[in-house]
């Protein structure tokens, strides 16, 4: 096969599949090593992708994309092909699926504790919005969000990084405590 037939078949390249998936050649490269798609070659190498290839690939991507690890990934695709029955492919199937689904649970639990945290943070921040002292704990000691930093986990990444610590026996302001 040459390049005008591929295209005439409609074959895209892996640039072109990269390019509408959102990654680079490289990953499309790299699900290939992994044995999840089997793209046509010219005479002189170059790989061209069915329509078909570029569904397996998507789906990679995405599930990927949602921490699915390549391994699991790779044993979806590989499975029904190396099973001796129906029966056998599809329990191992439904296993693999089990998987997923629990990675997906979790995902699912630290999504949502994510996004409660992030209104919470988001609410304190607007807290702010007519302050006119410099965002910092000597400047604004009595800043709501720096009496409520313990309980905002995202505001510890966007909070004073040069906070003093408390002194040595001193009670610790930062909790609200004292």
């Amino acid at each position: 096969m040459d390049v005008r037939e591929a295209r005439r078949r409609g074959y895209q390249s892996a640039g072109e599949v990269a390019e509408l998936l959102g990654v680079t050649p490289r990953t499309v490269h790299y699900y290939e090593e992994q044995g999840l798609v089997s793209p046509r070659r010219t005479d002189k190498g170059t790989r061209f992708y069915s329509d078909f290839d570029v569904r397996r690939l998507e789906v990679c991507v995405r599930l990927a994309g949602l921490g699915v690890p390549i391994k699991t990934i790779a044993r979806l695709a590989q499975t029904r092909p190396s099973s001796g029955t129906g029966e056998e492919s599809s329990h191992a199937l439904v296993d693999v699926f089990g998987e997923i689904r629990t990675t997906f649970r979790q995902s699912l639990a630290g999504l949502r504790y994510m996004l409660a945290d992030l209104e919470k943070t988001e609410r304190l921040v607007r807290t702010c919005w007519n302050c006119p002292n410099k965002p910092n704990r000597l400047d604004c000691p009595e800043c709501p969000c720096e009496r409520e930093l313990d309980s905002a986990f995202i505001l510890s990444l966007t909070w004073d990084p040069d906070r003093p610590e408390p002194a040595a026996g001193a009670p610790d302001t930062r909790d609200g405590a004292g």
